[in-house]
C-alpha cells in the first residue's frame, strides 16, 4: 500500500479522493518522459503547461491520441551503485489514448509501452507494458458508476524506495479493479470508492542489502468514502475508510506474517483561481501487522503542491510531500519518504520552453535505524518544430548517500543527459 502520493497515476488519486479516475487519467496522454526514465530522479516540476497539444483522429464517437518518443541517454553510472560504469541508454516510450465523445457515458482506453535499454551492460531490466479500460455509466445528471481496470508495469528506479528492499533491478506488476458510485449536485458530492489490486515483483534481489529473500507479491483490499463540496475557487472534501492487504509470498521464504489491516482518514482541498493552482492533502493512518516482531505504524502523510503562472513566459512550483511504502525487510513496518522540491519555467517564445529545479528526498526505513538522502537537479527544455514534432534534452545530477555501511551499495552519484524526438499524432 502506498499513502499520500498525489502525483502518482490516476488509480491512487481515484483511491483517495474518489473523484480522479482512470478515466480522467486517460485523457493524458504527455509526460512520457517521466515514465521511460527510471534510472533518474525528476524532480517535481511544476505543473505549467509546455506546448497546446495537436487535436488527435476522430472515429465513431471516439477521439484518438498518440504520442511516440524516441532518444539517447548517456550516463556515468549506468547501474546507479558504487561502481560508476559510464554507457549510453537507447530509451522509446508510447502513450495511445482513445476515449469517447458522448454527451452522455464514458468509455476510455490507454496503452503505454517503454523500452529503455543499455548498449553495453545489457543486465537491467528494460521493458514496461501497461494499460487502462475505464468507464462512467450516467444513471442521471447527478448519479453515475465509474469502473476501470488497470494493468500497470513500472521499472523499479533508484528513485524508488523498493531499493531499500533489495529491488536493485527489475519491475513492479500491479493490476487494479476499481468502482465507484458517486452524487454530485454541483454542490456537494459524495463517493462510494472499492479498489482491488494484485501486485508482484519481477526483481533481482540483493539479500546483503537489507532484507532477506522476501517476497512482496501481495494482494490489496480499500473501501473509501467521499464526501466535499465544490467552491468558486476549487473543491474540498474529507475521506477514509478501511484497508487490508494480504501477501502470497511462499511461507518458506517468509520469515514473517506481513498481512495487516488498519485505516485511513484525511482531507483533501485542490485549488485554482487565477494563475494560481494547488494541491493539499493531509491522511492520518494505522497499520496493524499480524506479525509480532513488526511494531504497528500509527503516523502521517501527504503532500502540498502550488504552481503560480506569473506572466507569458514564467513560471515556479513547488511540492512537500511525505508518502509510506510496503517494504520486505524485518522488523519494519514500511518505508517512509519525505520529499521537498521547487522549480522554475520559462517559455522565451511559444514554441520553445526550459524547466529546471532541485529535489531533496529523506528516506526512513520505518522499525530500524537505517536512513537516506538524495539530492538532485534536473533540466527539460522542449522545442517544438513543427506542430506535432518536439525536439526534447533532459538533463539530471543525482547524489544520494546513506547513514550505514550496510547500505553501501546503495550510495551513489550520477549525472545523465538525454535527447530525444516526440511525435503527436
Amino acid at each position: 500500500m502506498t499513502y499520500g502520493n498525489a502525483t502518482q497515476t490516476g488509480r491512487r488519486l481515484f483511491a483517495l479522493t474518489g473523484r480522479t479516475s482512470i478515466l480522467a487519467g486517460a485523457a493524458v496522454a504527455g509526460c512520457l518522459w517521466n515514465a521511460a526514465s527510471a534510472s533518474a530522479q525528476t524532480a517535481p516540476l511544476p505543473p505549467v503547461q509546455g506546448f497546446e497539444q495537436p487535436s488527435g483522429l476522430k472515429l465513431g464517437g471516439f477521439d484518438f491520441f498518440t504520442r511516440a518518443q524516441a532518444g539517447i541517454q548517456a550516463t556515468d553510472n549506468i547501474r546507479l551503485d558504487p561502481t560508476e560504469e559510464a554507457d549510453l541508454k537507447r530509451v522509446l516510450a508510447l502513450n495511445a489514448v482513445a476515449r469517447s465523445s458522448w454527451e452522455k457515458h464514458a468509455l476510455a482506453a490507454t496503452v503505454g509501452y517503454v523500452s529503455q535499454q543499455a548498449l553495453d551492460i545489457r543486465d537491467q531490466k528494460s521493458d514496461a507494458l501497461s494499460g487502462t479500460l475505464s468507464g462512467r455509466y450516467d444513471f442521471t445528471d447527478e448519479v453515475n458508476l465509474r469502473v476501470g481496470l488497470l494493468s500497470e508495469e513500472s521499472i523499479i528506479g533508484k528513485n524508488d524506495p523498493l531499493q531499500f528492499n533489495g529491488n536493485l533491478n527489475g519491475t513492479t506488476q500491479t493490476n487494479t479493479l476499481e468502482a465507484a458510485l458517486g452524487w454530485d449536485d454541483k454542490t456537494y458530492f459524495v463517493n462510494v470508492l472499492s479498489r482491488y489490486q494484485d501486485i508482484s515483483n519481477d526483481t533481482d534481489i540483493d539479500v546483503t542489502v537489507v532484507s532477506r529473500v522476501q517476497s512482496q507479491d501481495r494482494e490489496e483490499y480499500n473501501l473509501t468514502v467521499e464526501a466535499g463540496k465544490h467552491y468558486g475557487w476549487g473543491k474540498a472534501s474529507v475521506f477514509g475508510g478501511p484497508i487490508r492487504i494480504r501477501y502470497s509470498g511462499s511461507e518458506i521464504i517468509l520469515p514473517e506474517d506481513r498481512d495487516s489491516e488498519g485505516g485511513r482518514a484525511g482531507i483533501s482541498i485542490q485549488y485554482q483561481e487565477g494563475n494560481l493552482t494547488g494541491l493539499f492533502r493531509a491522511i492520518g493512518f494505522a497499520q496493524y501487522f499480524n506479525a509480532p516482531t513488526i511494531g504497528d505504524v500509527i503516523s502521517g502523510v501527504g503532500t502540498a503542491q502550488l504552481s503560480y503562472k506569473i506572466d507569458d513566459e514564467w513560471g515556479v512550483g513547488g511540492v512537500i510531500e511525505r508518502t509510506f511504502d510496503e517494504t520486505n525487510i524485518e522488523t519494519s513496518g514500511g518505508l517512509f519518504t519525505n520529499l521537498a522540491g521547487i522549480a522554475a519555467l520559462y517559455k522565451p517564445r511559444s514554441d520553445v520552453y526550459i524547466k529546471a529545479g532541485p529535489t531533496y528526498r529523506f528516506y526512513e526505513i520505518e522499525g530500524t535505524p537505517y536512513e537516506a538522502e538524495s539530492f538532485t537537479l534536473d533540466m527539460a527544455a522542449a522545442w517544438q518544430v513543427h506542430e506535432r514534432v518536439e525536439l526534447v534534452f533532459n538533463s539530471s545530477i543525482s547524489n544520494q548517500i546513506v547513514n550505514d555501511a550496510f547500505l553501501a551499495d546503495l550510495q551513489y552519484s550520477e549525472a545523465n543527459a538525454t535527447i530525444s524526438v516526440v511525435v503527436t499524432f
